[in-house]
């Protein structure tokens, strides 16, 4: 009888033990018994456990012959488990589907790991289209299999279509494929019957036999970060997937991430686009009052004088703020207090259109009060205007003219090719950032940023790179970029951060990491950020402090604590009891890392 160290799915790190009549190999699939039920899990090891043979329970049943994955993903999902303070059982239900895990049969492949070595190549092109050509060449010479992925659908979509149809057929457009079909093609891929597939986020992990290339679009992009726990990057699980598998790992964009910077030779961009830029000082601009709110908002001459030449041609043009409904916030007069809202204390949008205001933590919705919850007092104003005040200046400005917005909760921004069927005489788009997107069909002959500051002054350590990657985007995204211009109405303009767009990416991370690397912050120091029940969160940071690691609690959150260290290793030993099985019920932490 052997006993068999097993990784189930769930918040823990724990390895469970159980017996079965023989050794079975690493990664293979089992059900076991788990409290009442049965689960599945994947074999991590033969162990001689703390209790006997005949106290523990037996393995219900050995699902695969032989393990069902390549080795590279096997050894993937084992780094990023214990890279990303999850466990091997979570890494593989993050990034398996959910039929592999729920026991369906698989044919019996045997897998070799792979002598080749991995090498990484840079593609930072600012235009799409010769961008994606590059990565076109790249998966003409490749003789063995590859993945290639977008950030977004409508790339991987377009980087298809360039295919020439004979590529096609060895390959597969992951995006287009139903759910019955992506598990089809999954368990293809895995018995080598597809050389490449073309996708997304849900594509990164693909088992595709023989991996030899993989291309990551815009890595860059937020877009690659997961929004749910447990919260990781794919670029950076990718660049350790190509590296177990000794396969030729491709990052490209249109400007490169701080990390990849720094490991691609600092190389500098010298494709700033000085001649398209139109700065504009606030301080200059007119400044437009709305009902009901206290502060104005800055229209400048330059961008309705821009805006309306690109109208009367026909054209398009775009306006971004980043703030929806009528107003940001609404406060009284009397007390100074905020409208905040009575089921989490949040923030309270105002929506003009439906008179209501809106959480924006918990998206909690409430009339307008006729007086302040507060003091009682009668009179309420709004404060830092949104994008419905700004469609009513702006449908003042160009009466005779389309003007769109773009700011409606939960509902799907229509394609570009729709757009142009709709309004065929051109017109302008209100929005926030997302709006940057339509430029793939829609190309805008100017993009305005109403408040460019308020994109840099989010309180995080990497406020002012997300603020130039969006406006890097913004002239570079789409057909024709070379023509459009950019108008930056800021309280600074041309200083700082916002100096770089009109050299290149690489005089701004130059500046930029000169501060990260000051300050110890990353891709320098990584950041964790540890959620942990608030009864247990005093206890930790007492054994953090002992162990020497440098943390911060933080003062909104009362279960949350920060810590900047290089010591993954020795942070791992110190949270692993708080990861055990054990504490399910009292609440399991979670941990989010900043690398870069």
């Amino acid at each position: 009888m052997e006993t068999i160290s097993v990784a189930v799915p769930g918040p823990w790190w724990t390895d469970l033990s159980y017996t079965h009549t023989s050794t079975l190999p690493y990664g293979t699939r089992v059900r076991v018994p788990l409290g009442s039920s049965s689960r599945i899990g994947l074999t991590v090891g033969d162990i001689s456990g703390t209790k006997a043979p005949e106290e523990l329970k037996g393995i219900s049943e050995a699902i695969d012959q032989t393990p069902p994955l390549p080795y590279e993903l096997w050894r993937t999902i084992g780094w990023f488990g214990k890279t990303w303070f999850v466990g091997t059982g979570m890494a593989a239900k993050t990034i398996l589907p959910a039929r592999f895990l729920s026991g369906e049969p698989l044919e019996d492949i045997v897998y070799k790991p792979s002598e080749r070595s991995s090498s990484v190549k840079y593609v930072f092109e600012p235009r799409d289209t010769q961008r994606m050509a590059v990565y076109c060449d790249i998966l003409k010479a490749s003789t063995g299999a590859g993945l290639v992925v977008f950030p977004e659908v409508t790339a991987a979509k377009r980087f298809w279509e360039m295919l020439p149809d004979s590529l096609k057929q060895e390959g597969v457009l992951w995006t287009d494929l139903s759910k019955a079909k992506q598990w089809d093609f999954w368990d293809r891929s895995r018995k080598g019957g597809i050389r490449f597939a073309v996708g997304c986020q849900t594509a990164s992990f693909i088992p595709i036999s023989g991996l030899s290339t993989i291309i990551v679009d815009e890595e860059n992009s937020g877009a690659w970060r997961t929004l749910k726990h447990p919260e990781f990057h794919h670029r950076t699980i990718l660049a350790a997937r190509a590296g177990f598998a000794g396969a030729d790992l491709v990052l490209g964009g249109r400007m490169p991430s701080a990390k990849v910077f720094l490991q691609s030779g600092k190389e500098f961009s010298r494709n700033g686009f000085r001649d398209r830029l139109i700065f504009v000082d606030m301080k200059d601009s007119s400044s437009y009052d709305f009902d009901g709110i206290k502060d104005t908002l800055p229209i400048s001459r330059p961008l309705i004088r821009e805006t309306k030449d690109a109208l009367e041609k026909g054209k398009w043009a775009f306006w971004i703020l980043d703030r929806k409904g009528y107003a940001g916030e609404i406060f009284c007069e009397d007390c100074g207090s905020p409208v905040r809202c009575n089921k989490c204390g949040g923030v309270m949008r105002w929506e003009g259109r439906s008179e209501s205001l809106k959480c924006l933590d918990c998206g909690k919705r409430d009339p307008v009060p006729e007086k302040c919850p507060s003091c009682g007092g009668p009179f309420l104003e709004g404060q830092r205007p949104g994008l419905e005040a700004l469609e009513e200046r702006a449908g003042n400005f160009f009466r005779d003219r389309n003007v769109i917005l773009f700011s409606e909760e939960g509902s799907k921004m229509p394609s570009g090719e729709d757009i142009l069927k709709k309004y065929p005489g051109g017109g302008l788009i209100l929005g926030t950032r997302k709006i940057i997107s339509l430029a793939d069909d829609v190309s805008p002959e100017i993009i305005g940023w109403i408040d460019a500051d308020a994109e840099a002054r989010v309180q995080e350590y990497d406020a002012k790179a997300r603020a130039f990657s969006l406006m890097w985007e913004s002239a570079w995204r789409g057909k024709e970029p070379e023509r459009r211009k950019i108008v930056i109405q800021s309280r600074r303009p041309d200083k700082t951060w916002q100096q770089a767009l009109g050299i290149g990416w690489g005089h701004f991370w130059e500046r930029e990491l000169r501060e990260r690397k000051e300050w110890g912050l990353p891709p320098y120091v990584p950041m964790l950020k540890i959620d942990i029940p608030a009864f247990k969160r005093s206890g930790l940071a007492k054994q953090l402090e002992r162990a020497g690691f440098e943390y911060w609690e933080s003062e909104d959150r009362s279960d949350q604590v920060w810590v900047r260290t290089k010591k993954f290793d020795a942070l791992s030993k110190m949270l692993a009891p708080y990861f055990d099985i054990k504490n399910t019920r009292s609440g399991i932490p979670k941990v989010s890392i900043k690398l870069d």
